[in-house]
């Protein structure tokens, strides 16, 4: 994390703050790199550090117009990593059982509600079945002394390795892992079949070491924060949590973990997201973002880019960008982005002459473009997220705007230069 924030402008906000005015304190920066200080802890938390895509493409080192490229081409190319016998953050280690108070030690911020979080925190754990390690973003509600509530999404990887214990009467040995360079924190982003992510990390950074934990949890050389500890039967109530569409997710019964020990860097950095802020959303959706594009590239070989708006929360609105060959080429990228990425809500395809990423020249094609009667399709009575407060128990009407020119006769729908 450090190189990362040696490499772009960070903010460093001199004058202490509670720990309980740091989100609006975030916010109020338009999470822009910056580095608080807190009145709780002698060490600094930082945010913002992937607002926006210009951030996220310098973590990667690239152009933001390659980003899908190049996360593509490192996806299908994994490096190995080196496992080394030393890290920085072995210079503290502290033992935790069910005396200490690790809100002591942790900086665990309520963002609303009145339960308090870790929301950068980066879990690795080993899938039995699969021998082979998983890393994944979860956040944490403290539950006081050396507890969390952790949330885990049912079918995921994490989740496979919990089920897969608890069915064996066992707990569940994990690693949390706090303050790493973002393109590890993007790879822990993916959710792709059999993906090791720290082959992606590695290949993202042209390599990475890696230690391993006394429980055999491998974790970055680098980290600022690890935890270990072990997720049980035990469950508690979770939430409530703002969620990425900014809306309140619902409280429901979640995995208690217990922490055992704590190692941090000496003069270490905290890491901290926002919660349905930029950085939340950028992780969630570009990550998306390739497969969304390689699985619309079957259907439609001449597709452009693909983008899932802020807007849309990063999550239920894409633009599509395509050079049109027919007339039915639209409707069937509509068709092939709802399928590769089922929580989309709304699709709007546009030609080539369109910059995806600015809201209003789309919303001009849209005006300019898009006759309600004939250019939009609606799938109604649809599976789709259930992060859409206006659904029905994730049951909703799925929309597509086919929002480009004729092919023939389209000199009036051209902008024209002075």
């Amino acid at each position: 994390m450090r190189s990362f924030l040696n490499q772009v402008e960070v903010k460093k906000d001199q004058n202490k703050i509670r720990i309980k005015d740091l989100a609006h304190k975030i916010k109020k920066t338009g999470e822009t790199p910056t580095l608080f200080s807190l009145n709780e802890f002698d060490f600094p938390i930082v945010s913002g550090l992937l607002s926006t895509r210009e951030l996220f493409a310098a973590s990667l080192g690239i152009n933001p117009s390659n980003i899908i490229k190049h996360i593509s081409e490192k996806i299908n190319h994994p490096r190995n990593y080196k496992i080394v016998k030393k890290a920085d953050f072995l210079e503290d280690t502290i033992e935790i059982d069910e005396n200490t108070n690790l809100d002591g030690l942790i900086p665990l911020i309520d963002f609303y509600g009145g339960k308090r979080y870790t929301t950068s925190t980066i879990v690795g754990a080993i899938i039995p079945s699969e021998e082979r390690q998983n890393i994944s973003f979860h956040r944490m509600m403290y539950l006081g002394k050396n507890q969390f509530a952790i949330r885990i999404v049912a079918q995921r990887h994490l989740d496979k390795a919990y089920t897969e214990k608890i069915n064996n009467n066992e707990e569940l040995d994990i690693a949390i892992i706090v303050g790493v360079h973002p393109a590890i924190e993007i790879s822990a982003s993916f959710s792709v079949p059999n993906l090791d992510e720290y082959k992606l990390a590695s290949a993202f950074l042209d390599g990475l070491e890696l230690y391993k934990l006394p429980n055999g949890i491998l974790v970055p050389k680098d980290s600022e924060f690890v935890m270990e500890g072990k997720i049980t039967n035990g469950l508690a109530k979770e939430g409530p949590f703002i969620d990425l569409t900014g809306t309140a997710d619902i409280v429901r019964q979640q995995p208690i973990l217990k922490v055992n020990r704590l190692y941090h860097k000496t003069n270490p950095i905290f890491r901290t997201i926002l919660p349905s802020g930029k950085e939340h959303k950028i992780l969630m959706g570009i990550p998306q973002e390739p497969r969304i594009y390689n699985y619309l590239s079957n259907t439609i070989s001449t597709i452009k880019n693909v983008v899932l708006t802020q807007g849309g929360c990063s999550w239920l609105h894409a633009i599509v960008q395509i050079q049109k060959k027919t007339e039915g080429d639209p409707k069937n990228a509509i068709l092939a982005a709802l399928a590769a990425h089922p929580s989309l809500k709304r699709v709007v395809v546009v030609d080539e002459d369109i910059d995806i990423n600015n809201a209003e020249d789309v919303e001009w094609a849209i005006a300019t473009r898009v006759q309600a009667d004939k250019d939009i399709l609606m799938v109604p009575n649809s599976k789709g997220s259930s992060l859409d407060p206006s659904s029905n128990d994730s049951i909703t009407c799925k929309w597509g705007i086919d929002a480009t020119k004729p092919l023939k006769d389209n000199e009036e729908y051209n902008k024209v230069e002075f």
